[in-house]
């Protein structure tokens, strides 16, 4: 086969880049954007009225939930059992999902390891010791509902 010359590639390339800006280029279908959930959303579910989480709440919270995890009631979360309970925290708020692990390895997933990352993230958030988490300490940034909208600056 015979060479063709040395121009021959940057003409390629420039009918390359033309035929690209005529017919423009190829859309490639993006994935939806996933929305995302603060980690803090997983505690909202034992908020009050108010929107404030005490510890004794939670707790409170925490064994129901636990409870009705595990249905053959022997304290222990199996693997099916677990699967489940991470399928549907999956599906509630899949960025901040925080999947049940058998930490100490002993085929079961006690109460204890079930309550250890909402156990965790109250005590991060909860700076002051207080043992409770008003809507601003959950979500900072946020406005709190019922609250007055803040002044507009004016510039002046």
């Amino acid at each position: 086969m015979k060479h063709l010359p040395g121009h021959w590639p940057a003409i390629g390339c420039a009918f390359l880049l033309v035929s690209c800006s005529m017919f423009g280029s190829p859309k490639v279908p993006r994935p939806a954007r996933e929305e995302w959930h603060p980690p803090s959303e997983m505690l909202d579910k034992y908020a009050d009225k108010q929107g404030v989480v005490t510890r004794a709440a939670m707790e409170v919270g925490l064994r129901a939930d636990f409870a009705a995890a595990d249905a053959d009631h022997n304290g222990c979360l199996d693997s099916n059992e677990v699967r489940a309970v991470n399928a549907e925290r999956w599906k509630e708020s899949e960025s901040t999902a925080s999947p049940l692990i058998d930490f100490k390895h002993n085929g079961c997933v006690d109460f204890d390891e079930f309550a250890a990352t909402p156990r965790s993230l109250f005590d991060q958030l909860d700076k002051k010791g207080q043992g409770r988490l008003t809507p601003k300490e959950l979500h900072p940034g946020r406005p709190v509902p019922g609250a007055p909208a803040p002044a507009a600056n004016t510039g002046t």
